[in-house]
């Protein structure tokens, strides 16, 4: 993707995706971001881990389905906030009431047939967050525009100066080591082609 072919994001504060995966961000408070899943979609967070954040997530409205280290559980509203520790593999997405099982209290008030919103923050507020989410909707939403076939070279890149680890092959040790070496690759390869992730067009405000 050439430079002329990125849409000038920086004072954008809302970012909409549609499809299968619909799913809206909303970045317009400093250092957090309010994630919007409508029914239906299948969106997910995907399994990953961060190095040097503590993540938090607080569920607004609807039903989240949640894995972290392992455990899978439903979260609403009354639940308060859920820490994700610093190299915690975690992934959520919408509970779904069949998939997920949940409970009567769940199914009676209808959790999961509303739209999910999720706010996310993570310690320390560096600007990493707005940062990762603002060029991660700028890589998507323009390569949708005009198909780009590095764009998983692009989000690799944008993943390692993020401190977002996506897990590629299992958890542990070795899932760790197989994300580090996908993710050097990539960031070499990202550097030889002027594939770098971050962009001005997409940075913050």
């Amino acid at each position: 993707m050439s430079s002329s072919r990125r849409t000038r994001r920086t004072d954008q504060d809302t970012f909409t995706r549609t499809g299968s995966e619909a799913v809206t961000y909303d970045l317009s408070v400093r250092d957090q971001a309010t994630i919007r899943v409508p029914v239906g979609s299948a969106w997910t967070s995907g399994p990953h881990w961060h190095d040097s954040h503590t993540e938090f997530l607080q569920v607004l409205a609807g039903c989240a389905r949640v894995t972290l280290s392992g455990r899978t559980f439903c979260v609403g509203p009354a639940d308060g906030v859920v820490t994700v520790p610093r190299g915690a593999v975690h992934e959520w997405r919408r509970a779904d009431r069949v998939e997920d099982g949940l409970g009567a209290a769940e199914q009676d008030s209808g959790a999961d047939m509303r739209e999910l919103v999720v706010r996310e923050w993570t310690e320390p507020k560096d600007g990493a967050k707005e940062m990762f989410f603002r060029n991660l909707n700028g890589i998507i939403l323009d390569a949708a525009a005009g198909s780009d076939a590095l764009v998983t070279l692009e989000l690799w890149n944008l993943f390692w100066r993020a401190d977002n680890y996506p897990v590629t092959l299992g958890v542990g040790w070795v899932g760790g080591v197989a994300t580090r070496a996908a993710m050097g690759v990539a960031v070499v390869m990202g550097w030889v082609l002027g594939r770098r992730g971050v962009y001005k067009e997409y940075g913050s405000k």
